[in-house]
């Protein structure tokens, strides 16, 4: 028997959720085994911060049909699983195309099971999420704009952060090496040897950029779609 597109994203929000919640508890589990001073550093990491949004909302929209006004709950959910699809979206590129490939540098196992639930499954499955869940409502320039809060807000506070030297649990005063304040490259420098080859503000810059673009995408795609 054929699901329907709206039976099949409950499947599909309930494996997320799961995924979620099992990736977390086990990256919790074995933080110090990855070189973390406990497990409560990981929460200052964009990858649990981006996991965690994006389990909570398909949690709540499960949770949408026990509610009077389940239907316009909904509604008011798809504006969020937008914005926080477009940041696992960055999670799991970011950490595939920068981070694992120097992983061993910062000496820890990039494919872990917990790792690979929270930079591979889960952005995955979100992002089909995105697509079949049945369309409610239409996305705009203005959504747009949201989308890229979540990690310019990351930026402005994890900087505030860096810049005070707070340890971010492994020894570093910084989450990602392309947070790095204190790298040869330092800000604004340029040329320094793999993977510090431009400064902090550069790779802003780039993963700002990379977020409006995929953000952009998703709205062009999900606009040939029907509201329904």
């Amino acid at each position: 028997m054929k699901l329907d597109r709206a039976k099949l994203t409950y499947i599909n929000k309930f494996i997320i959720v799961i995924a979620t919640l099992i990736g977390v508890i086990l990256s919790f589990v074995f933080a110090k085994q990855d070189g973390y001073k406990g497990w409560q550093y990981r929460l200052l990491y964009f990858t649990l911060q981006s996991n965690l949004w994006i389990g909570v909302a398909h949690f709540l929209y499960l949770l949408s049909p026990l509610l009077k006004n389940g239907e316009d709950f909904k509604k008011s959910l798809r504006v969020c699983n937008y914005i926080f699809t477009v940041s696992i979206t960055v999670t799991g590129v970011v950490f595939c195309a920068l981070l694992a490939p120097f992983s061993y540098k910062e000496g820890y196992n990039a494919w872990s099971v917990w790792s690979i639930l929270l930079h591979v499954v889960v952005p995955v499955l979100a992002i089909i999420d995105f697509f079949i869940q049945p369309k409610s409502k239409k996305l705009t320039g203005k959504h747009l704009f949201y989308s890229i809060l979540p990690p310019l807000i990351y930026f402005a506070i994890t900087s505030v952060f860096c810049l005070a030297g707070v340890d971010f649990g492994r020894g570093h005063a910084y989450p990602y090496f392309f947070m790095n304040y204190y790298s040869p490259v330092g800000v604004f420098g340029f040329g320094g040897q793999p993977p510090f080859v431009v400064g902090v503000f550069y790779w802003v810059i780039l993963f700002l950029a990379f977020v409006l673009s995929v953000g952009l995408l998703y709205i062009k795609i999900d606009g040939k779609r029907e509201i329904k």
